[in-house]
This record gives C-alpha cells, structure tokens and sequence, in this order.
C-alpha cells in the first residue's frame, strides 16, 4: 500500500512538474543569418532587426520601433516613402527577446528589454539619439527608456500603453475599475503572471480554464477585429514571430509587463530641458476596449510634459490606421515646431530686440551711495545695517526684498521693537537691483549662496534668520535647501508660487495659475519656457504683458503700493541698472525649473538646533493661491502657517502685520 502511495504521489508529482516546466525554445534554424541581419550583444545573445528609410547618418529623425505582442519587426505599418522623405527618418524594427530570429533573455524583464535597446542602437550606430515608439503591450520598454537610458532620447511615444495594475503609486480605485472592464478570463491570466509567473506556461496550456477571452469583441472594436484580420493575423507573421514558441517570446513578454517594476511611471523625471530638445507622447484610443482612458489621464496629469493626445472613435490597434500612424510619426518628429513657428514671426527688428541691454554701469562713487562688500566671484553686494550692534544682538534678521525693491524697502521698524528683541537687521540689494552688481547666471542657488557669503562677510555670525516677502521669498527656500545649518529661523511673508513645481498636485497649481490676469500668465509662462525671449517679452508692443493693477491688488494693497513702494527714488534706486538685470532676473530666477521641490524640504530644527519657519499667507491675496500655501504647509506640518484675514499681498507694510511677522520670527 505504502509503495502505491509514493508511485503515485512520485506520478502525480512527475505530472505537476512537466506541466508547469516550460519547453525550451524551439532552435532557430541554422541559416538563420539568412532570413534577417542580427547583432552579437555583449552577453551573447543575438537581436534580429529591419531597417528602413534614410541612412542613419543622413537621418534627421531616428525612430525605434518597439513591436506589440505576439508580434515581430515585421510588424505591419503604413509607413511610405512620402512620409520617410518628408521627415528624413531612418526606421529601426526589431524582434524583442524571444521574438522572431531575437534569441530569448533567460530572466527577461522590463530593465534587460530597455538595455538590449540602447545595445542595438550603439552596435547598429545610429547615434547617442533616438526617438522610441511602443505600442500596447510593447510599451513598457519605452517607460524604461524614460527611467533607465533619458539621456539616450529624442523623444518618446507609448501608443495605448499597456496598464500594469500592479503600479505603486496608482490609486487602487482607478486600478480596479480599469482591471474590471476587461474580461475575467483576461483578468484571471495577468494575476497569474503578476503573482504566480512560474505558474504561467501551466495556465496558458491547461485546458479547463480558458486562459483569454474567446470572444474578440470583449477586447476590440470592430474596427479593430478588420484590421487584426488586414495586418497582424497573416500566417507568416504569427509563424515568424512566435517560431521560437509562445512560452519564449508571448508568456515571458506578459510577465516582464506586469511584474513588479522597480518603478513607478509617476516617478519618471522629465528627460527634456531647454538644453535637451524632445517631447513625449501618449496616444488613447478613446473606444480603446483594453487600455483605460481614466488611467492614462491621471498618468498625464503627474506628468505634464507629457503630451497626451486621444483620438475619438478609435480602438486599440490605431496604429495600423494610416491617418493616425502619419498623426503619430508627425508628432515624433515636429519636436520643434512651435519653437519654428516662433522664430519664423519674429522679423530681424524683433530677433535684435530679444538681446538684453548691458547693465547701466554704476556711478564711480558708488561707494559714498551705500556700503558694498566684495564676494568671492569679484562682484559686489550693496547693504545696510539697523537696529542693535551685531555682536550684542539676541535676533540678526536677514531682510530679503521683493520683486522691483531694494534694501530701503520701507518697513515700519520702530526704535521700541528693535529694544524689545534685540534686533540686527540686515538688508541688501539682490544681484542686479540698487547698487548691487548682476549676477550673469543668476539662479535660486546663487541668490542663496550671496546671503551666506554676504553674513560671512559682515561677520554677523553663525546663525541668522532669513525673511523674505513675495517674490523674494524664494531665496528663503533657497536657504531652507542648501544652508539650513545657517538659520536660527525663515519666514515666507506671501511667497511666490512657482506653478511648475514637480510635487505640487497639477490641478493645484493650474488653478492658482488661472485665478492670475491673462496678462501675468502669459509673461510667467515665457519666464519659465523661453527666459531668453523675457526682455523681448517685456518691452514689445504687439501682445499684453502688462497688468491693471486692480486685478492683482486689493484697495488696500494699491494705498500701501502708493505710499511705500511707488516712490520714484525707491524705484530709482532699485532699478538704476535696468530692468533685465534685476526685475527680469528675477523672475527668471523665480520661475525657472527649481532643483528641488518645497515638499522635499527637509525640517532645519530639532530639539538640539533650535528655530522656526513661519508662511503668512493674506486671505484675500489675489496673487498668490492659499490652497497651495495650505498644500506645502500639510505636506511640512514643520512649518507654522499665519492666515491674516483682511489682508492683501502688501500686508509686510502693515505696520500690525509687520509686528506680528517680526514678533513670530524673534520668539523662538
């Protein structure tokens, strides 16, 4: 009895084991360097690939083209000499490990995929640029692009990406109804492949359960079942594809997609500055049975640079359509467009304009106007000094001015206030305004590292509290960033919003963007987009740039405006040296792509380095938007948010107001 036991145990275990043991791959025949051009990689195995349009090195745009699954490079596109001419494009088509003539990858992923890419491309050549398109499931290599190999982009194109459900950082309720509209056969398959991947060749061949839909129309329009029928089910394309087996090449590529990434895609970093031309692209087939539009909404909206474009009454295999193929390759190649378009308007009048003054040189007496210090760099920062003897002071206040002022911003800072606390106070002029000199690649970095070398210079000491009002508060950011060891306390009296924030919710910041007059949008959007066109911007005729001041003031802010800021010797002095160097560049500097994002600060004080940081935010500001102060203030519990009812922007001219600033930053 008991050795009919263990035979049939040993049977059934013999059983289990060849059926959930996948074969290995059928051998690619041996002239197989006939049937299509491979590449050795470096660990051995070959890559199959095609290539078509423009010598590589005559092409002006390089276009790598991922294929679907259960597909190869012989994937069947509308790609004609018209369109190849037109953009001067050089196609490169490959069978993905284990696809076609591609030897398989013994422990394929999402990472090795991305790898073998950028292996073709530099043994092929083409180039340390391309451009990646990928289509449904044949999209998770170029996700791996954006994360794993950036700097290799042109540019990028998921077309109906596939939807890994098991993403970190999508919410759950999204995940679930789009993992639900897909058929439970359907839904049964890539659990399996999520949680059970050595369970799946065993899934995929067992017969008691079907392991996908049996019906086409529960995963495709009828659009979409012609032209399955026209351009993706024609023998020798499924012969060729899947000759090494489906275990190889569909079942492993259905694991690599829906496994745990190492990543999650609203992490992904946009890999295209003004240095680094390219864009991004997702194309949503809005009848798209398999790929939720939800999902890929709320994917474009962590991700803004990322130009989501969705096409109405089509389905999942829009990329055979030849109207929307040519809309997909035009948009991979027309990078620069608007930028052409822009340069194409401006007349040589205009491309004269665009090149900022020199800064007006500073009288030779500058030094009988105001006390200077010289920095490290050789340029020189104008000050002045109030209240009590640095070396006896209890609070050393650092003052930084605001947009278009200067270190005699008038404050009301009383003789009574500065015995009360025992305050030094310490202003100065920004690079560029007043008697201070430009900095020529002024940033938020720059700005802070002159406010340590300037209290080095004085000598003021090893710690100080820095304040900064509207627009010049992002030096106090600055600060919070790179020299918290340096502060006893910060504070943010209605500081700017820069509305390209990377962590701050998008419907956030384009909300607060819209509340601003169509006027300031625009000037804050070429700051940041094209800061070279700013001092154009600024000084042109043909658009508006300028603002009512009623609609970025209250009545009240435009009494304080008239009696502290308006003066003409104020002005005067502030902007002595032009308005680019010191009005412009500091918007620049404000709205530029930051190095950080203010929800990734860090809390400066602990029990053993005392200090505070202070936001006052004025409820009836019509500048800057409280739901974001509020936002940045939930996301840094650390920081002390003051709401001041009744107040506008200009409320640091308050004199109660001020007090209360003043009060809050010397009590800790």
């Amino acid at each position: 009895m008991m050795l009919f036991l263990v035979a049939a145990v040993g049977l059934i275990g013999y059983y289990v084991y060849k059926s959930i043991k996948p074969p290995p791959p059928i051998p690619l025949p041996e002239n197989v360097s006939e049937i299509s051009p491979r590449i050795k990689l470096n660990d051995g195995r070959y890559l199959a690939y095609r290539e078509l349009g423009f010598p590589k090195d005559k092409a002006k745009n390089k276009i790598i083209i991922l294929h679907g699954f259960g597909s190869s490079k012989l994937v069947d596109l509308k790609i004609t000499q018209e369109m190849i001419d037109e953009f001067e494009i050089y196609f490169l088509l490959f069978d993905r490990a284990g696809y076609g003539e591609s030897d398989p990858h013994p422990s394929r992923t999402l990472k090795t995929d991305t790898y073998d890419i950028e292996e073709l491309a530099d043994k092929l050549q083409i180039g340390p640029k391309f451009h990646v398109l990928g289509m449904s499931l044949g999209a998770y290599p170029v996700y791996g692009c954006l994360k794993y190999i950036p700097h290799r982009l042109s540019g990028a194109t998921l077309v109906v990406p596939l939807l890994n459900f098991w993403w970190s950082r999508l919410p759950l309720n999204l995940s679930i109804s789009a993992f639900k509209k897909l058929p439970i056969q359907n839904q049964w398959t890539l659990g399996v492949a999520h949680y059970f991947p050595w369970l799946l060749y065993w899934w995929m061949t067992q017969k008691w359960f079907s392991p996908f839909s049996q019906n086409p129309r529960e995963t495709m329009t009828e659009r979409d079942i012609e032209l399955a029928d026209k351009h993706t089910k024609h023998a020798y394309i499924k012969e060729s594809a899947l000759r090494q087996g489906e275990y190889v090449s569909m079942q492993r590529d259905i694991i690599a997609g829906y496994e745990n990434w190492e990543f999650d895609p609203t992490e992904l970093s946009n890999p295209f500055s003004d240095d680094n031309k390219g864009s991004v692209h997702i194309w949503c087939a809005l009848e798209d049975k398999q790929i939720s539009h939800e999902v890929l909404l709320y994917l474009c909206d962590k991700l803004p640079w990322i130009k989501l474009h969705e096409v109405p009454e089509a389905g999942h295999l829009i990329i055979h359509e030849k109207q929307h193929f040519e809309d997909i390759i035009k948009a991979a190649c027309q990078i620069m467009v608007l930028l052409l378009v822009i340069v194409g308007l401006i007349s040589y009048y205009v491309y004269k304009s665009i090149i900022p003054p020199p800064p007006i040189s500073l009288p030779e007496n500058v030094s009988e106007i105001s006390p200077r210090i010289k920095l490290n760099d050789g340029r020189h920062l104008a000050y002045k000094e109030l209240g009590f003897p640095k070396d006896k002071a209890k609070n050393k206040i650092i003052i930084v001015h605001g947009n278009g002022n200067s270190k005699d911003v008038d404050l009301y800072i009383t003789q009574e206030m500065i015995d009360e606390f025992k305050i030094y106070f310490l202003f100065f002029d920004r690079a560029g305004y007043g008697e201070s000199d430009p900095n020529p690649t002024r940033t938020l970095k720059t700005d802070t590292y002159d406010i340590e070398e300037l209290a080095d210079k004085l000598q003021i000491g090893p710690k100080f509290h820095v304040i900064g009002m509207s627009l010049g508060a992002y030096p106090v950011y600055g600060c919070l960033k790179y020299i918290p060891h340096r502060l006893s306390g910060a504070s943010l009296v209605v500081p700017l919003v820069n509305f390209w924030w990377s962590r701050v919710p998008r419907n956030l910041l384009n909300a607060a963007m819209k509340k601003l007059p169509i006027g300031f949008q625009l000037t804050l959007r070429v700051a940041h987009y094209f800061p070279w066109l700013l001092y154009w911007w600024m000084t042109q005729k043909w658009f508006p740039n300028s603002r009512n001041p009623k609609d970025t003031m209250t009545e009240r802010d435009l009494e304080l405006a008239e009696k502290h800021t308006n003066h003409s010797y104020i002005k005067e002095s502030a902007l002595r040296q032009g308005d680019y160097v010191s009005t412009q560049r500091d918007i620049i500097a404000g709205y530029g792509n930051w190095e950080f994002d203010p929800t990734e600060l860090s809390n400066p004080f602990s029990d053993s380095n005392k200090g505070s940081v202070h936001m006052w935010c004025a409820l009836e500001d019509k500048q800057i938007s409280r739901d974001v102060l509020l936002y940045i203030c939930d996301k840094l519990p650390w920081i002390k948010l003051h709401e001041v009812p009744d107040g506008g922007h200009y409320i640091i001219h308050e004199k109660r107001h001020f007090e209360a600033i003043i009060k809050a930053a010397c009590s800790e």
